[in-house]
């Protein structure tokens, strides 16, 4: 198909959402290294020249695919629960890491999002995915204030960033690659990379009841 320019701003959104899709696709195939304008124009009828008009680093387009893993998570996790229905924090925590586990991909960018993908854009692109990432916490401040009526706001805050940084912190220690497991085995270390979910659930049941019953430092 041949290339014709863009005139309409739906037009542009059109193509700058192929261009993601195509991207999260090549992601999940061959990883954050596998991904470049190269293999994009290959999956697309764009040319690295046309990506170019569009996006100036792969890591522009990787804060669009996050920014959309990370919608999805909070819609799925938000329809898991019913209105007026009392849940403890075992129910609360097992629909938690369930759906969170789906959103591998979301878990995996974050681990690198402030070291490796926001150095790589500009502070323009930086600037509106900060945009969407106070409405996405809002979202889901919203939805914890529901399922803990009575904590404060800064109890609830502190929660949130704390069970997503437990969980983009410990990924890492559980998904090793290939050379990590040979490394370890050739030192003679014992080390076994922990289960996720379980681990981060047990984690998680005590930053929720810390929660629930307004424990907290000062």
């Amino acid at each position: 198909m041949k290339y014709q320019r863009a005139r309409s701003e739906a037009q542009i959104q059109d193509r700058i959402q192929e261009i993601v899709a195509a991207a999260s696709t090549i992601y999940d195939a061959e990883g954050y290294e596998g991904l470049n304008f190269t293999t994009i124009s290959e999956y697309t009828k764009f040319t690295r020249p046309n990506l170019y008009k569009h996006f100036k680093t792969k890591e522009e387009i990787i804060l669009l695919i996050l920014n959309q893993d990370l919608v999805s998570w909070i819609i799925e996790l938000s329809k898991s629960f019913h209105i007026n229905k009392l849940y403890t924090i075992h129910e609360i925590g097992e629909i938690w890491i369930n759906t969170l586990a789906k959103h591998e991909r979301l878990i995996e960018l974050h681990t690198i999002l402030y070291t490796m993908i926001e150095k790589n854009v500009s502070v323009e692109v930086l600037a509106e995915f900060e945009k969407k990432s106070i409405a996405n916490h809002s979202e889901i401040f919203n939805l914890v204030s529901q399922l803990f009526p009575k904590a404060s706001v800064d109890r609830i805050t502190n929660f949130i960033y704390a069970a997503f940084t437990l969980a983009f912190g410990l990924y890492p220690m559980c998904k090793l690659s290939d050379l990590q497991l040979e490394a370890i085995k050739l030192s003679g270390s014992i080390y076994t990379p922990p289960d996720f979910k379980r681990t981060y659930l047990a984690s998680l049941y005590s930053l929720m009841y810390g929660l629930e019953h307004s424990i907290a430092i000062e």
